[in-house]
């Protein structure tokens, strides 16, 4: 699945899935990702002028709602990700994403050289989010602990839908709080990634994230595994800090 039309092909299958057959299909988004790193001399501080002056800027500019956020890692291996930050788009869809890139071609050149003399980007893609568990506090900012995936040969897409299905039943059940998302690859994703796909656990803090941790090793984890270890691999989670950077309202 190393291509947009199998990515799509997997969305349908699962939105389609008889597991959604109640008609509560989870809610799918569009996401751009930029990886980037400071120039010299630059830092978060700066980073943050160019997004605040970008926030009144883009006021009028987009057709669509665009929700900006800055992730920084917190917990995570340098050499893994040698970047200072992501900028993170969403979009209700990819035709308004598509809209919103084609109004940011067309106006914002000067506003796209303030946040290259900071911080440029030497990476940018498309993916697509769908939603498991809402974010209680969606919009505002948390702590994303996030891990790359791939699925395993022979597991279907209904059977992930049904696993996503009882896992969440039992998040919900035993009051595990965190937000659950699923974030497909796509268009830009590196040559080489054989990353499906990458789990998203949403927390308000680190310690709410704690908690669901403490949570897992007295059982979930068990559970997880029983209901996931035949389906995917997973590598291992690291932790970024959210934090919203400006909402678009539609013009």
């Amino acid at each position: 699945m190393k291509n947009i039309i199998i990515v799509v092909s997997f969305l349908v299958a699962i939105l389609s899935s008889p597991v959604f057959s109640d008609h509560h299909a989870p809610r799918v988004s569009a996401l751009e990702m930029f990886q980037c790193s400071f120039a010299d001399g630059k830092d978060m501080g700066d980073l943050k002028k160019v997004a605040s002056e970008w926030d009144g800027w883009v006021d009028g500019k987009f057709s669509d709602a665009y929700t900006a956020y800055i992730m920084q890692p917190v917990v995570y291996n340098g050499a893994d990700f040698p970047i200072d930050y992501i900028w993170l788009g969403v979009a209700e869809n990819h035709q308004a994403m598509g809209r919103i890139k084609d109004q940011w071609f067309a106006q914002g050149a000067k506003m796209q050289k303030k946040f290259d003399a900071v911080a440029p980007c030497n990476a940018s893609s498309f993916l697509t989010s769908m939603e498991l568990k809402p974010y209680a506090n969606l919009g505002g900012p948390g702590y994303l602990q996030v891990n790359a995936c791939e699925l395993n040969d022979g597991a279907s897409y209904d059977d992930l839908a049904a696993a996503d299905k009882k896992w969440i039943s039992w998040m919900t059940d035993n009051e595990m709080t965190l937000g659950v998302y699923r974030w497909f690859t796509g268009v830009g994703d590196a040559r080489a990634s054989t990353t499906d796909f990458y789990n998203i656990y949403i927390a308000e803090s680190l310690e709410e994230r704690g908690n669901a941790h403490d949570m897992m090793m007295k059982g979930g984890l068990q559970v997880a595994q029983s209901l996931y270890s035949e389906l995917m691999m997973c590598d291992k989670p690291r932790v970024w800090m959210s934090q919203p950077s400006g909402t678009v309202t539609p013009s």
